[in-house]
């Protein structure tokens, strides 16, 4: 290991997540879904530094609801994390080889809404913690933000690899399928494959990260594609500056923008959740389970962000969802 850092090491930002780089490049023996991968990417922020100690990690349930469907879709997701195998590239006495692993280990949660989901990891799934120096610095907001499960793969995949010295790649086609964890006997054409997964994960990832641009091209042998290059590079401040934007806007509308197909009229968004202070959520969440209907805390920030979807974006957002939690509580 020399001199590397490992990555249970490296300290995350109030606004960035740390993931493990064998985590990254990874091949889903069991493809998720992109809620799937944004959930379990929580689970790994939330573990931190003992992400690699054999103890039971625990988290807010309302933390995981990352739509209006509520808790059936996390149960979903984690039966699914549960049952799912990834393949992990990894050295064994010396030789490279690959890892068959459960994503998530034994776990149990409370019955009601607001209560915590606690959870563990595979003992050889912590190893790959513990030993990992290569990692992705991810922002939170932007992971949270993408509508593609290919996107949000090509993020990852690049966020882990913008520090490197080398600024391109070179995959066999089959490979980077499967780093996008395309479905076998989905897509099988290369006009589909680029089409319907990588022109989209390129478009979306190049629209909402705010620190790097991605490129992905076809290299050809004869008639036929038999590989791909993808280069990335790091933004200049005007596109940064864009990125930045487009997490402020409504998710509505974001294909258009990002295709140039209609005229950016961009309405005041409904999304004022990224406007709240980690401290507003926390008083929030104290009135609200010291009120009568003990509402958890997504739940009135969803209500909340119905009540202004006509009006304008409040001056003090934060003063105006502790009213809003004062008044429902």
């Amino acid at each position: 290991m020399g001199n590397d850092i490992r990555t249970i090491e490296v300290k995350p930002s109030k606004d960035t997540m740390i993931k493990a780089g064998e985590l990254v490049d990874v091949v889903e023996v069991t493809p998720l879904t992109l809620t799937d991968r944004k959930i379990y990417n929580l689970l790994i922020d939330n573990a931190d530094k003992d992400i690699a100690k054999p103890v039971e990690h625990s988290i807010d349930k309302e933390k995981l609801q990352l739509s209006r469907r509520g808790n059936e879709r996390i149960d979903d997701t984690i039966e699914r994390l549960m049952g799912g195998i990834a393949k992990i590239k990894t050295i064994r006495n010396g030789e490279s080889a690959t890892l068959r692993v459960q994503l998530l280990g034994r776990n149990i949660e409370h019955t009601r809404k607001d209560g915590k989901f606690y959870y563990t990891f595979d003992p050889i799934l912590r190893e790959v913690f513990s030993d990992s120096t290569v990692f992705a610095r991810l922002k939170t907001d932007v992971m949270l933000s993408f509508n593609g499960k290919y996107a949000l793969a090509l993020y990852e995949m690049t966020a882990k690899r913008i520090n490197m010295r080398k600024t391109e790649e070179i995959f066999s086609i089959t490979e980077f399928r499967n780093l996008l964890n395309v479905p076998k006997g989905k897509l099988k054409t290369w006009n589909n494959f680029k089409s319907f997964a990588i022109d989209p994960a390129v478009a979306e990832v190049n629209q909402l990260a705010t620190d790097f641009r991605v490129e992905i091209n076809g290299i050809k042998q004869g008639r036929s594609f038999v590989e791909i290059e993808m280069k990335w590079w790091r933004t200049a401040p005007d596109g940064e500056e864009s990125a930045i934007n487009e997490l402020t806007y409504s998710k509505t509308g974001r294909k258009a923008r990002r295709e140039g197909t209609t005229e950016e009229i961009i309405l005041p968004s409904t999304e004022l959740k990224h406007l709240l202070t980690d401290q507003a959520q926390e008083n929030a969440r104290k009135i609200l389970m010291k009120g009568h209907n003990r509402m958890g805390l997504q739940n009135a920030i969803q209500q909340w962000e119905e009540a202004f979807s006509n009006k304008e974006r409040p001056d003090n957002p934060n003063g105006a969802f502790i009213a809003f939690c004062k008044k429902i509580a």
